[in-house]
């Protein structure tokens, strides 16, 4: 009896196709989430500092721009006192020949009595002009004057900047001979000096993770004989026992501290003369 044959038939499989396109479909949506998150992270990681010197910017902005203000009020004022001085010059000059025309009419006995007695009336009228003008450019001038005081009171204020500390050789935490370290803290964080103009930032949150700052902790630890000084900022407490006890205990450096009065800049040419 003859077998009986089956044919194989060839038959597609659409299931791996569609794993491979449920998977890049998450891959994508997995980027996508990654990418607003990053986003959304940068736009808030702003440190104090940074949000501290924008509104400083910004104050300073409407300070200039009041200023501004001021300035075209003052330029207004000067233009009606140039505009009042060159009205009271023309009645000026126009007084002056009429005094002349009438002078030579006097000598000459051309003019009779009543073409001199207009002219007269025409020289009070002008000397009454001539009062009020000078009545009317006092107070404009005394207000000018007073616009000016101000302005140069404001620029002076803009002008001013914090005086700079002096930091003496005295507190707590250092011996004779040793080689001296400096780190400032302030509210927003610390600043490592490095030398007498360079300074590095290091925001609060990243002291103890911060490379740079940890990298210096290991110079200062392998310096012989040396001490950590801190300045302490009148709003740097927070960070001096952060960055302080992270030095001590990580790295078991000697520290001191100091009190820095004022916001201006510090010197510590006095330790280096020491």
């Amino acid at each position: 009896m003859a077998e009986r044959r089956h044919r194989s038939q060839d038959e597609i499989m659409l299931i791996p196709f569609l794993d491979i396109l449920c998977s890049l479909i998450g891959v994508l949506v997995l980027i996508i989430v990654v990418v607003s998150v990053a986003q959304t992270q940068r736009a808030r990681g702003r440190t104090k500092e940074e949000v501290a010197l924008a509104e400083k910017y910004q104050s300073l902005l409407l300070q200039l721009e009041r200023q501004n203000e001021t300035d075209t009020s003052t330029a207004a004022k000067l233009t009606s006192l140039d505009k009042l001085n060159a009205d009271l010059r023309s009645k000026q000059e126009q007084l002056a020949a009429l005094k002349k025309q009438l002078a030579s009419s006097t000598e000459a006995a051309k003019i009779n009595q009543e073409q001199i007695a207009k002219l007269q009336k025409q020289i009070q009228e002008l000397i009454a002009q001539i009062a009020a003008l000078d009545q009317s450019t006092k107070p404009v001038q005394t207000e000018i004057d007073d616009l000016k005081k101000q302005l140069a009171a404001r620029q002076k204020k803009l002008d001013d900047k914090p005086a700079t500390v002096v930091v003496r050789p005295y507190g707590s935490g250092t011996k004779s001979h040793q080689r001296l370290f400096f780190v400032e803290t302030s509210g927003a964080g610390i600043a490592v000096h490095k030398s007498a103009t360079e300074k590095q930032r290091v925001p609060y949150a990243s002291i103890g993770v911060d490379k740079d700052y940890n990298s210096f902790l290991e110079t200062v630890k392998k310096t012989g004989n040396s001490a950590l000084i801190f300045l302490i900022r009148k709003d740097g407490w927070s960070a001096y026992q952060r960055a302080a006890g992270w030095a001590e205990q990580q790295y078991a450096i000697n520290t001191g501290k100091l009190p820095i009065p004022g916001d201006g800049p510090v010197d510590l040419s006095l330790f280096q003369e020491k």
